[in-house]
């Protein structure tokens, strides 16, 4: 082997093992292509020396006579794996340094090795998107840190806040602080409405900037940002509360809730305005609420179009959004008797090629309906756009599924069956007794009363005062799917469907939860984003690809306060490409 004979180090590898008793040994060796196997295999191996906790290589004679450029100086073990100089080591590494003796600004948590993928990805998802420089805006760097390694960890664990000390040993975090159980409940009473304002107002005015930033020049025209707005009831045991009240739950309707309202930017999936009430209220009550505490939070809503559902949908809500010289899209129920009038008059238009989207796959006719807008000079006549929808299929799929619900019960009752009572309370307006010519009576579908309840079915309304098209005003209103995932993040990822805490934490509780669902929306949106053919998502789930980041780790070097990333994957690398961040650094501190 001329390498070894002569000195020659670069073609050489070096590595660690450890033995029974906890001491680490550095070997040597080199490795040579197997043509038959077609993989790389070692040729070569030797003992180097022996690797000490604060980090530097105690050679063995035997290797320092076949390379004795190792004997000019103090060896250490580098970032790289291989033997570099003190001055080397100094400069990857921030090592121990002692003031009055004692070592100063070292973690000395338990653990030598610990999880980096997620909590790193969590944290740079914050600082890229600026979510963090806001944070450190409004509460101060230290404060801020600690907030925002609350919601990373609500993100990638989801558990009690009283884990939080137990998780943090687990994973990296960048200049943590332990805390326990006591502090978060004051860091969380610490939180006001003003810090909550304030926080949003800034994360608004960031998505306006950039807007107003990717305009192609100063003459163009401002792309308005679009902003999705939807509610939920969070469940709590608290009897101190002042908001929890009964309402109408879904789930858990023996415990009192809040109502809690997200407004989510819908290109990114950031939560830029949240809103909580009392639980009581209805979504359409609440609607002018919300608006007019965004208003008074400093919001300039001049460059937003707010997307609502049906659940806001009220003549008084659609005047007050045009008094406030607000732009909206709302969808509409279908109890308002001028909308029914103007789906029977336009009947035949909503079944007209002409009128058809083959790729909303739908048929859709405006209209426009006369408002009178109040204004500091008076009342003015304005117009809102009433876009008609009539999607296909769904009204013979819903034929189709009734009438056999109908035929079912009416065979249960004519066999003198007892049905259920659900399926009694659903379907059994659409059977009825007919009198047969022996006298006796069969129980029969009731063919008029099936057509009469979806004579309206497959049709859906939207007002608008921002987008005249009907096909476009669709698209967009779609779109607000990005709130519907904030909240089934918020509840069954951040795990804040109740809420276990008194009148006193339980606004710093839905804040951080509200971080952190936040921080994960954007996190999937960058990687549904950035898929393509050769890169996507493991198994299409989030789930998947957090679990692949969290086996990523870095090892603690005893005699620095560093901590070493190991070699990514092929796919680890992938999942950062797809979250649009960088690779973790070789070395973090």
């Amino acid at each position: 082997m001329p390498d070894k004979q002569s000195g020659n180090t670069q073609r050489w590898h070096f590595t660690t093992e450890t033995n029974a008793k906890g001491y680490t040994y550095v070997m040597a060796y080199t490795t040579a292509w197997d043509s038959i196997r077609k993989q790389s295999r070692r040729t070569a191996k030797v003992y180097a020396g022996r690797l000490f906790e604060d980090g530097h290589i105690a050679f063995c004679s035997n290797f320092l006579e076949k390379f004795p450029q190792y004997a000019t100086e103090p060896y250490f073990w580098g970032v790289d794996k291989k033997p570099v100089t003190q001055a080397q080591y100094n400069s990857q590494f921030c090592v121990q340094t002692k003031v009055n003796g004692e070592v100063s600004d070292i973690d000395t948590s338990e653990s030598d090795i610990r999880e980096v993928g997620l909590s790193w990805a969590a944290e740079q998802t914050a600082v890229r998107s600026g979510l963090a420089r806001d944070l450190e805006e409004v509460f101060g760097q230290d404060l801020a840190r600690q907030l925002l390694h609350l919601a990373v960890y609500k993100l990638c664990d989801g558990g009690a806040m009283a884990g939080y000390a137990d998780w943090r040993k687990q994973v990296y975090l960048s200049r943590s602080q332990p805390l326990d159980g006591r502090r978060i409940s004051e860091i969380f009473a610490d939180i006001t409405l003003k810090n909550w304002d304030d926080f949003f107002r800034r994360r608004h005015t960031a998505k306006t900037q950039q807007a107003i930033a990717a305009r192609k020049s100063e003459t163009a025209k401002l792309e308005p940002l679009q902003y999705a707005l939807d509610n939920t009831s969070i469940s709590t045991y608290s009897t101190t509360i002042e908001d929890a009240a009964f309402g109408h739950a879904k789930r858990d309707p023996a415990l009192k809730q809040l109502n809690y309202t997200l407004v989510c930017d819908q290109p990114t999936g950031e939560i830029v305005y949240a809103y909580v009430y009392e639980g009581s209220i209805n979504d359409a009550s609440a609607l002018r609420e919300i608006v007019f505490r965004m208003r008074d939070a400093g919001f300039d809503l001049g460059h937003v179009v707010l997307v609502t559902d049906r659940g806001y949908s009220s003549m008084a809500n659609v005047q007050k959004m045009l008094d406030l010289e607000m732009r909206f899209i709302q969808g509409v129920r279908l109890t308002e008797d001028s909308v029914k009038r103007q789906f029977d008059r336009y009947n035949e238009s909503l079944h007209d090629v002409s009128f058809y989207d083959p790729g909303l796959d739908v048929y859709a006719r405006t209209l426009t309906e006369p408002w009178q807008v109040s204004t500091s000079a008076g009342n003015i006549s304005g117009t809102v756009h009433l876009h008609l929808y009539r999607f296909l299929g769904v009204r013979q799929e819903q034929i189709r599924h009734i009438t056999r619900q109908a035929d079912s019960v009416a065979a249960q009752k004519n066999e003198k069956k007892k049905v259920d009572p659900d399926l009694w309370r659903q379907y059994g307006r659409f059977v009825q007794e007919v009198p047969q010519r022996d006298g006796s009576l069969l129980w029969v579908r009731k063919n008029d009363a099936i057509m009469q309840a979806l004579r309206y079915s497959g049709c859906f309304v939207i007002r608008s005062n921002a987008i005249p098209d009907p096909f476009k005003a669709l698209e967009c209103y779609n779109t607000r799917t990005s709130v519907e995932l904030d909240f089934n993040q918020f509840k069954n990822q951040i795990d804040a469907d109740r809420l276990r805490c008194t009148q006193s934490a339980y606004l710093g509780k839905l804040f951080i939860c509200t971080l952190a669902t936040s921080i994960r929306l954007m996190m999937l949106r960058n990687a549904h984003r950035n898929e393509s053919a050769q890169r996507k998502i493991p198994d299409n789930s989030m789930d998947s690809l957090f679990r692949k980041l969290k086996a990523l780790r870095a090892e603690k070097r005893h005699s620095a306060n560093a901590w070493v990333t190991r070699s990514l994957t092929k796919k680890q690398r992938d999942i950062f490409e797809l979250l649009a961040l960088p690779l973790p650094p070789k070395v973090l501190y």
